[in-house]
């Protein structure tokens, strides 16, 4: 009699268990359908907008667009434009290389399905310390270098040829003028010619500051 009332006691513990371990694992299949339900109950709104720089204006392109409730989301074309999906309630976050995120939330009350958004970014700007890169790690290792390179006279001779001033000059010569003097220059004559508007210009041939530059440019040469 007493091993009979002990099986069923087995028995009973058994199934308590059982009933339990099926309650247990049915509770969050009840939990994310309720889940379910309530996201279908919110409304789903098209966002679309753009991401611009903060300063300028201007399109940011490949910036990040997600939603931060499943942390998925959609990245802005070559012109800034982006959209995407979203529940009412859902915050958006706006990140790129170089400027500071920002978020924003959809809101509850929209009247249509859908919401325009232009978002700035502002830049992030890092200081950072003044830095020397050197091609050697050390001055002495610099000096040792250095005298090993064993320089002759006639590397010596050839890097002072190549420093001479007539030299130089010559070369000059043959590049001609840059961009700023040839502008200088034409700036400079037309002046001349509007200052001598409705007149003859002046002749030089008695003035003797034009024979004192002629004369130097001929010692020059």
């Amino acid at each position: 009699m007493h091993g009979s009332n002990l099986s069923r006691m087995k028995a009973f513990a058994s199934y308590f268990t059982l009933f339990a371990l099926v309650m247990g694992f049915g509770l969050p299949s009840t939990h994310a359908q309720e889940s379910a339900v309530d996201s279908t109950l919110l409304n789903v709104v098209q966002i679309s907008g753009m991401v611009v720089t903060g300063d300028s204006l201007s399109p940011l392109s490949f910036a990040t667009v997600y939603r931060m409730r499943d942390s998925r989301g959609t990245m802005t074309d070559a012109n800034g434009f982006f959209s995407i999906p979203a529940l009412e309630g859902d915050t958006l976050r706006v990140s790129s290389m170089g400027y500071i995120a920002q978020q924003f939330t959809v809101p509850s009350d929209l009247q249509l399905p859908r919401m325009n958004v232009v978002q700035p970014l502002g830049r992030d700007t890092i200081s950072l310390e003044e830095a020397y890169i050197y091609p050697w790690p050390t001055r002495e290792r610099f000096r040792e270098e250095f005298m090993e390179l064993a320089l002759t006279r006639d590397a010596y001779i050839v890097g002072q040829e190549r420093l001479d001033p007539e030299a130089l000059y010559d070369r000059l010569m043959e590049v001609g003028r840059d961009g700023p003097e040839v502008y200088s220059y034409t700036m400079q004559q037309q002046a001349i010619q509007n200052s001598y508007n409705g007149q003859l210009p002046p002749m030089s041939l008695f003035n003797p500051i034009a024979w004192a530059k002629f004369i130097q440019s001929l010692r020059d040469r």
